[in-house]
């Protein structure tokens, strides 16, 4: 089969959704399928048309990850299509007034639409009655990321033995980092050594520059530039602590990479979180700021609890998201289409 995958462009901002087709992309082709990735490079390729790559490539099948950034050109399209949903098109663009109608016009017509759990699939189906039939569960894969990346610690002068909070995500109001903006003060106050990093791409200008004055008034607290997907493996190995502070989630990639290195987690309580995490078996799950702090203070002070989190949700991964049952999925999604 000859596949063309569409990735949310710029990649250099969404990255998550390059990471995911890129990933869908090297599966694919392992199974000896052809595939061609499209839509914006890392190094800022200048942009091709849908209409001259598909002329050109002939593919038997089109999907686009991410509705809004992604699929919207796909209307019309005279082959079979798929489309995959962000966890930004299930919870922002889907009911956006201005993005929302042509998202779900979209899903009406797309051959097949693709959601991470079956907790989307209802939301889908509620909100775009047309798709019943045509939704497909195609669970995230939960991929281990490389570690040899820059050491965080040594880099930044942070001691070993200083508890490091780890904070990654596209900075964006959805995301929530402004909800972790006192959190070191109150950690310190009672009596924790904790630094906390916050690192991801600047998805929201505005919201990116309120973070970096807020920052530059809290001591304790770093906002790095974004890191390379490749060297985000060190960083998640860096920390002590990876904290999710999202607003609501689909499929979170930045706890699938934590969780599969086996990283203790801290994240909102919303949908897409409690489909990752199981509270207090493979991490903690918070519904107020006060409840992320207490659950955070509670892992500094019990590093062997943090640390038997940490074993479970690797395990609990490495059974639950392998790259196998990712690719099947799709395949499957594919010849329905």
């Amino acid at each position: 089969m000859k596949v063309l995958l569409l990735t949310p462009s710029p990649t250099a901002v969404h990255l998550g959704g390059a990471a995911t087709t890129a990933r869908y992309r090297d599966g694919l082709q392992a199974r000896g399928h052809l595939c061609e990735l499209s839509g914006g490079t890392a190094e800022g390729g200048l942009k091709v048309s849908l209409a001259g790559t598909v002329g050109r490539f002939k593919p038997d099948l089109v999907h686009a990850h991410d509705v809004a950034r992604s699929g919207l050109q796909l209307l019309g399209l005279r082959l079979p299509w798929v489309v995959s949903l962000s966890g930004e098109d299930l919870h922002s663009d889907m009911v956006d007034d201005h993005r929302g109608p042509l998202v779900c016009e979209v899903l009406r017509h797309a051959h097949r639409v693709l959601v991470p759990n079956p907790e989307a699939a209802a939301l889908v189906e509620e909100r775009v009655p047309d798709t019943v039939g045509k939704i497909d569960v195609v669970p995230r894969a939960a991929q281990r990321l490389p570690i040899d990346g820059t050491d965080l610690r040594r880099s930044l002068g942070i001691p070993r033995q200083r508890f490091l909070i780890l904070l990654p995500g596209g900075l964006r109001p959805v995301k929530g980092q402004h909800r972790a903006m006192s959190l070191v003060r109150v950690l310190r106050a009672a009596g924790a050594d904790v630094e906390m990093i916050v690192v991801g791409p600047e998805q929201d200008p505005v919201y990116a520059q309120e973070l970096r004055a807020q920052c530059e008034r809290e001591a304790g607290i770093r906002l790095l530039p974004t890191l390379a997907h490749d060297r985000m493996g060190a960083a998640y190995q860096d920390a002590d602590v990876v904290l999710s502070t999202s607003l609501c989630e689909g499929c979170a990639p930045t706890l699938l990479e934590a969780g599969i290195l086996g990283r203790p987690i801290v994240a909102a309580d919303v949908p897409g979180n409690r489909e990752l995490i199981r509270h207090k078996e493979t991490g903690l799950l918070f519904a107020t700021e006060e409840q992320m702090a207490q659950q955070i203070l509670a892992l500094y002070r019990n590093r062997s609890a943090a640390g038997a989190l940490g074993v479970r949700i690797r395990e609990d991964f490495q059974r639950r998201f392998p790259a196998e049952q990712e690719i099947a999925s799709l395949l499957s999604a594919y010849a329905a289409a």
